[in-house]
């Protein structure tokens, strides 16, 4: 079935269409999810779910070409109000942050990356989510702005304060930069 066919064939509240929808992009949207919250697998799905739910009663909205990108869009901010939640943990896991085979430094890195996690989870909710839309997930600061719907000059602002604040309570903790 080609996407347009699906396209016409969801408008026609055809469930069999569905299926298609979410056999074909299932692997995309999970990915997303999954980059974004990290962690439990079980979430991962629950959010996946949600969003074909949202696309199958939004289906006037959908058009040929840009199915795609509108699940994607549906994704990203279902991940990013699960984390705004504060449902989740924050994905930083010693493997991520730092990466070395030797034990010493492993057990140092885990006790650094626990910091860190105490450290971001000091921040205020905003300014932790911009954090981790930009630093963690590589999303572009007018990207995570327009997301949050903040303007660009308030995220801008954010992130410096954020910096600052995490520099702060990281030198309390005793790391030195």
């Amino acid at each position: 079935m080609t996407e347009e066919e699906m396209v016409l064939s969801l408008k026609s509240d055809n469930t069999e269409a569905l299926g298609e929808l979410i056999d074909r992009y299932t692997p995309y949207i999970s990915a997303i999810i999954g980059k974004i919250i990290g962690g439990n697998p079980e979430d991962c799905r629950e959010l996946t779910a949600d969003v074909f739910f949202a696309a199958w009663e939004n289906r006037e909205k959908l058009r040929s070409g840009k199915v795609k990108s509108y699940l994607g869009e549906i994704a990203r901010n279902r991940a990013f109000n699960f984390l705004r939640a504060g449902k989740s943990f924050l994905p930083l896991e010693e493997g991520i942050v730092f990466g070395s085979d030797d034990p010493q430094d492993s057990a140092e890195n885990r006790e650094l990356s626990l910091k860190l996690k105490n450290a971001l989870g000091r921040l205020d909710k905003n300014k932790k989510e911009l954090f981790l839309r930009y630093y963690f997930y590589g999303q572009k600061v007018r990207e995570a702005a327009e997301d949050m719907g903040i303007k660009l000059s308030t995220a801008k602002v954010w992130l410096k304060r954020g910096r600052d604040e995490l520099q702060k309570i990281l030198i309390k903790e005793g790391i030195e930069f």
